[in-house]
C-alpha cells in the first residue's frame, strides 16, 4: 500500500507498507521526493517518529523538486514558449491556446496554489501532453534535418511519451524522441538526436559508438552529456 505524508518541513514523503519487511528503509527518489518503505503493521504514530529520529539524515537527503511555476511566468521551449497566465471563467481546468506557432498559453484558474505538489504535478502533466501535439510540427521536422546533414536515414521518426527516456532507436531503424525534448535548449535537443541516429550503426554503447557520436557532435560529446545532466528541468517528470 503506498500514500503519503505531509512534513512541515520535508514537504511530501512518499510512504509505502510492504508485507515481510522488519525494518524502515528511506530515500529520495530522481525528483527529489522522499521516501519510506516500512513494514505493513507500521501505523502513522510509529511512521512520524521514524521522520523525527531520522530527521537530520532526512533534511539531508531532502531536495526541492526543482519547479516553479507562477502566473506570468514565460518557460522558454524548444522553438517555441509557454506563457502561465490566469482564468476565473472555468474552476480546475486548464485552458490552452497555441499562437502564431511560436507561444503556447496555459491559462490555469485564478484561485490555484501553484507552490502545491498536486499543482506542479497537474500542470506539469498538461505542459507535457501539450508538448507532445506540438512536437509533430517542430521537433520532428528538425530531427529530419539534423538526419539529412549527417546523411542518415532512420526508417521512422516517432513521438514518444516517456518522461525519462528522452529517446530509443529500435532494432528495425525507428527511432522515438520524447516529447519532452520540447522543453531543452536546442543544442541538447540535438545531442538526443544525434546519440539516437548513432545507434542505426551501433546499438550499443561501445567506444565505437561512441567515437561515431562524436563525430557527430563535433567532438562535444562528454560537454552536452554532462549539461544535460545538470539541466534544470521546468517541469515534474
Amino acid at each position: 500500500m503506498t500514500g503519503y505524508l505531509n512534513d512541515p518541513e520535508l514537504g511530501r514523503i512518499i510512504v509505502t507498507l510492504r508485507r515481510g519487511m522488519r525494518n524502515v528503509r528511506f530515500g529520495r527518489k530522481q525528483d527529489g521526493l522522499l521516501y519510506i518503505h516500512a513494514p505493513a503493521h507500521a501505523t502513522l504514530s510509529q511512521l512520524q517518529m521514524v521522520i523525527d529520529q531520522n530527521r537530520a539524515q532526512l533534511r539531508q537527503l531532502h531536495k526541492p523538486a526543482g519547479v516553479q511555476f507562477y502566473i506570468g511566468q514565460e518557460i522558454p521551449c524548444f522553438r517555441y514558449k509557454v506563457v502561465i497566465t490566469s482564468q476565473d471563467k472555468m474552476p480546475g481546468q486548464y485552458l490552452l491556446q497555441w499562437d502564431n506557432q511560436a507561444t503556447l498559453t496555459l491559462s490555469v484558474y485564478h484561485d490555484i496554489d501553484l507552490t502545491q505538489y498536486d499543482a506542479q504535478r497537474s500542470l506539469s502533466h498538461a505542459l507535457s501532453l501539450s508538448a507532445g501535439r506540438i512536437a509533430p510540427t517542430l521537433l520532428l521536422p528538425y530531427a529530419r534535418q539534423v538526419a539529412h546533414e549527417l546523411g542518415l536515414s532512420p526508417k521512422g521518426l516517432e513521438v514518444g511519451r516517456g518522461m525519462r527516456k528522452l529517446g530509443h532507436c529500435t532494432a528495425q531503424g525507428v527511432i522515438q524522441l520524447s516529447r519532452n525534448l520540447m522543453f531543452l535548449p536546442e543544442p541538447l535537443v540535438r545531442y538526443v538526436i544525434c546519440h539516437e541516429l548513432a545507434h542505426l550503426t551501433h546499438l550499443d554503447h561501445s567506444p565505437a559508438f561512441h567515437r561515431l557520436l562524436g563525430s557527430y557532435l563535433g567532438g562535444n560529446e562528454a560537454q552536452l552529456e554532462a549539461q544535460l545532466r545538470a539541466f534544470v528541468w521546468p517541469i515534474l517528470r
